[in-house]
């Protein structure tokens, strides 16, 4: 009976050369995490210096700015910084970016991750390297608005070439009217109507055939509007020329707003008294609405007029947005020019439209 006793003896060496191969790829196994381990920790603190400096200076490349808020200590080794970008497009093209630059060192335990909806880290191995803190820039938004559009048609040009978005507030009713809402339109302006309304000193009324009066009957505030929207079919919302004593009056202004809401129009309060209840009315009737917040060119000055200028700049820091309304005078032009030839970096110029789609 040999052959059983050489299947015996043969069972039990292969059982025992399988035994020492599994030993040994164990072993292999072990002592190579164990010098990936110390790998990675000989990188992190030798040609970690020079690596950290390459994230760093691809921050810088790739951001608006980024401040080291904490460098490494020994009770916490990793960096803290603050970045802030442009937009959200920016921050995800910059950690894409350092993903695939790193990408050949994630064998060594280099990973990254984003950390809630602000925050992202990079790793080596379970212990954080850098802890970024994101931010988006924060930009202040003015709309800039010419009033009184309609007379000098010329002016009204010089206007429309600047290169800035502009809000152009539109007479309905002077025979130039409907020509300077088109070529407002075509020279990318947004058109709003500028409907002259009734003021509390009755001189100022004396020279205006078009006009909104308190104690106008529904049937006629109704005809007016719809008339205004008709010869200014551009135009996406309306504000007030004068007005000072019909825009106290919440009737007139709940019959504005049930028009406005139907053609899905906003409203500018020119707020030309500090009594006025538009903007309210407005609100709670569903009509999207703003207020002036600065007259640019109550004096005719060019110097004047820049410091109503950065004077919007300043209300807009403050409340994170600033209506200007100024008029299309020679001064307003050339200071608007020279204003804007200057950059503004955390300012951005809107259309009415724009900022009330974010909730201005």
């Amino acid at each position: 009976m040999l052959w059983p006793r050489r299947f015996l003896f043969f069972l039990l060496f292969g059982l025992l050369a399988w035994g020492v191969v599994l030993f040994a790829l164990g072993l292999e196994t072990r002592l190579f995490e164990e010098g990936q381990a110390a790998l990675s920790w000989a990188l992190f603190r030798g040609v970690g210096r020079e690596l950290a400096l390459l994230v760093l200076h691809e921050v810088r490349k790739n951001s608006l700015s980024f401040q080291v808020l904490r460098y490494p200590l020994p009770e916490r080794p990793s960096f803290e910084v603050e970045v802030v970008f442009e937009n959200a497009w920016q921050r995800d093209r910059l950690f894409r970016h350092l993903e695939a630059l790193l990408a050949p060192l994630r064998p060594f335990g280099l990973w990254g991750k984003g950390v809630g909806d602000d925050d992202y880290c990079l790793f080596w191995g379970e212990e954080e390297w850098f802890h970024f803190r994101l931010r988006l820039r924060q930009i202040f938004r003015v709309a800039i608005v010419i009033d009184d559009i309609g007379y000098a048609v010329a002016m009204a040009e010089k206007f429309f070439s600047l290169p800035v978005k502009l809000n152009v507030a539109v007479f309905p009713h002077l025979p130039h009217g409907p020509y300077l809402a088109r070529r407002a339109e075509e020279s990318g302006k947004e058109v709003l109507i500028h409907f002259p309304m009734e003021a509390v000193d009755p001189r100022e009324n004396s020279g205006e055939r078009f006009l909104l009066r308190s104690g106008t009957p529904k049937e006629e505030v109704v005809r007016m509007l719809e008339e205004a929207f008709r010869r200014i079919p551009q135009a996406k919302g309306l504000n007030n020329h004068k007005g000072s004593r019909a825009t106290q009056d919440e009737r007139l202004m709940a019959l504005c707003a049930l028009v406005l809401r139907e053609k899905n129009a906003y409203f500018l309060d020119s707020l030309t008294t500090p009594r006025s209840v538009a903007f309210r009315v407005m609100r709670n009737t569903g009509v999207r609405a703003l207020r002036r917040d600065v007259f640019l060119d109550g004096e005719t000055t060019v110097e004047y007029v820049l410091r109503q200028l950065e004077t919007a700049l300043a209300v807009a820091r403050k409340q994170g947005f600033a209506v200007a309304i100024g008029h299309p005078k020679e001064v307003t032009y050339e200071a608007l020019k020279r204003f804007l030839g200057r950059p503004h970096p955390e300012y951005e110029f809107v259309f009415l439209s724009e900022m009330l789609g974010s909730g201005g």
